[in-house]
C-alpha cells in the first residue's frame, strides 16, 4: 500500500471489514438473497465513497465470503447449514459486488457532474 493516500487505505479497510461482515452474515443466513442484498448495498456504499477503480472494493468484499467460511469451518462454528468451501461462491459474490460498486461510482460521478463538485481524492 506504499504510495497510496490515507483515503485509499481507509477505503480499503472499509471494503475488507464490509466483506468480512457479509461473510459472517452469509454463513449465518439461510437465504442467499440476504447476502446478495448486502453485497449490493455495501458495493454502492464503497462506490459512492471512492469511485476510482471500484473493482478493488468488489474484489475485497467478495474475498470476505470464502475467508470467513474457511475460518468458520476450521473453528467448527455452528451454522444453520453446512459450510461449503466452493470457489465459485467468491466469483458470484464478486459479480454482485461489482454491480453495486460500479453503480455507486456511477451515481457519485453523475452527482459530481451535476453539482460541479470535485472528484474524490
Amino acid at each position: 500500500m506504499a504510495g497510496r493516500s490515507t483515503w485509499d487505505r481507509s477505503c480499503t479497510v472499509l471494503a475488507v471489514v464490509l466483506g468480512l461482515a457479509i461473510g459472517w452474515l452469509d454463513i449465518h443466513a439461510t437465504e442467499v438473497s440476504v447476502t446478495i442484498a448486502a453485497l449490493l448495498a455495501a458495493g454502492v456504499l464503497c462506490g459512492l465513497v471512492q469511485p476510482r477503480a471500484p473493482w478493488r472494493w468488489a474484489v475485497l468484499m467478495a474475498l470476505g465470503l470464502p475467508v470467513v467460511a474457511a475460518a468458520a469451518r476450521f473453528a467448527a462454528v455452528a451454522t444453520p447449514e453446512p459450510i461449503r468451501l466452493d470457489p465459485r461462491v467468491a466469483l458470484v459474490a464478486a459479480a454482485f459486488a461489482l454491480v453495486g460498486c460500479y453503480a455507486g461510482a456511477l451515481v457519485r460521478r453523475a452527482l459530481g457532474t451535476i453539482t460541479g463538485a470535485t472528484p474524490a481524492p
